[in-house]
């Protein structure tokens, strides 16, 4: 049995479910949605043990050999207690966890993510932290363009500053605001999923490919054939952060460099998976069985 915790229509699981599902894999989802009517009698010692029951679903915890967690941020309080159950029943149980709870949490953080990239060995990109606008208008002076993003693991929207911004920096003291020197390069995105890697190269004149339609421009993405010792550094930074599968966004530079800005734990896949025929979801699935 696999436990899959995510949104009914989330497109990941729902693409993970169907790989397990062609293997004959028994599954229960628990949908994000529902928490508050999860029910559970849990033990927890050296490992959980007891039962919990989703959409009128038993299952006997010694059953669960694995869980793929896609998990959003809960709003009721109801909600918010069965997922504080769920990610300790995560975090202790003796199969394959996709990934644990704790192995993601540096990604809550991206200025303490950024100093584990770079304690790896890892290129990153010259950042600033702070509330101070003339430290921020200082700092654009000497990069000549930045890049401002969120400090935390909430989804936000890249964008660029250049000098003719400066006076935009006076917003700082609302802050804090994380501001980045510009990288020039080739965007990479690379899905790590146990000892597989998936690369997949991005162009586009985008400030933040992701959203590069409401920009007014396009994002091409193309299987990239990583160089072996780069997908092997990825491989051995993904497992010292404990996790096993993320999806690590990087820039090569026009002089061959490599350059690291995170490193997702909960990645959304399926826009890559499509572009290149990665059969990323099929190695996940391989994972949570193995």
């Amino acid at each position: 049995m696999i436990l899959v915790w995510a949104t009914q229509h989330d497109a990941p699981a729902e693409r993970v479910l169907a790989a397990l599902a062609a293997r004959g894999v028994e599954t229960c989802q628990i949908d994000e949605y529902a928490l508050k009517t999860l029910r559970y009698d849990l033990v927890f010692a050296q490992s959980p043990e007891g039962w919990i029951e989703a959409a009128g679903r038993r299952l006997a915890i010694e059953d669960v050999r694995g869980i793929y967690l896609r998990p959003g941020e809960p709003v009721a309080d109801d909600a918010r207690i069965a997922a504080t159950v769920l990610i300790a029943l995560a975090s202790g149980l003796q199969g394959v966890v996709v990934n644990r709870p704790a192995a993601g949490r540096s990604n809550a953080s991206k200025p303490y993510q950024l100093d584990l990239l770079a304690q790896a060995g890892f290129l990153v990109p010259d950042t600033l932290v702070t509330t101070d606008p003339s430290a921020a208008r200082a700092f654009l002076r000497r990069h000549g363009r930045l890049v401002y993003k969120s400090l935390s693991g909430i989804r936000s929207i890249v964008s660029t500053l250049d000098e003719s911004d400066e006076a935009r920096l006076d917003n700082a003291r609302t802050g804090p605001v994380q501001l980045q020197a510009y990288v020039r390069g080739l965007d990479l995105r690379v899905h790590v999923v146990g000892e597989r890697w998936f690369a997949c190269c991005v162009r586009s004149e985008a400030a933040d490919y992701r959203y590069a339609g409401a920009a007014g421009a396009t994002a091409q993405l193309s299987e990239f054939d990583l160089p072996e010792q780069v997908g092997r550094r990825l491989l051995a930074l993904v497992r010292e952060m404990g996790l096993l599968v993320a999806g690590v966004d990087l820039r090569q530079t026009p002089e061959g460099s490599w350059v690291c800005f995170e490193v997702n734990p909960s990645p959304g896949f399926p826009w890559y998976e499509d572009a290149t025929g990665h059969q990323i979801a099929e190695a996940i699935a391989d994972l949570l069985v193995s």
